[in-house]
């Protein structure tokens, strides 16, 4: 089985995907990591000042690691892109995400950019658009170990 961990950045995505996975005792795929790690870039946005991960080299290199293990967590706000049996779309109150987000020293016009994505269901809606099965987890006022104890019980494993 592989579960995708997705979410507007400062939802709680990373912490909750290795929580998961120590429950688990599954293989978590970090995607961000893999593509820097593989160099799986197709260009740089200037104005954002960063890196544009290339989703399709990623899900070609995603499905390679796939083929040596039965069960993944992959984790990353592109998640939902990768072939999935599940996709979970951590949330987060909008209040509470702009308080992540400044702690993180973003600027004012990233922060409030991920605020809307929070607020518009983007990466609900594009895991909706792919056809996958989603699972909502609001991690609002919840620890990574609270939010991945209710992925467990919502998946029933």
């Amino acid at each position: 089985m592989i579960i995708s961990i997705s979410g507007t950045p400062g939802t709680g995505k990373t912490e909750t995907a290795k929580a998961l996975a120590m429950k688990l005792g599954w293989n978590l795929i970090e995607l961000n990591w893999l593509a820097k790690e593989k160099g799986l870039y197709s260009g740089y946005d200037e104005q954002r000042r960063c890196r544009i991960v290339d989703i399709g080299r990623v899900k070609k290199e995603m499905e390679k690691l796939a083929k040596h293990s039965k069960n993944l967590i992959l984790e990353s706000h592109y998640a939902h892109d990768m072939p999935c049996d599940v996709a979970v779309v951590l949330r987060t109150n909008p209040g509470e995400l702009r308080i992540r987000l400044v702690g993180k020293g973003w600027t004012k016009k990233k922060i409030d950019e991920n605020i809307d994505a929070e607020i518009m269901e983007v990466c609900k809606s594009d895991a909706l658009e792919q056809g996958r099965d989603v699972i909502e987890i609001d991690t609002t006022g919840k620890t990574a170990n609270a939010a991945a104890e209710e992925i467990l019980k919502d998946l029933r494993l």
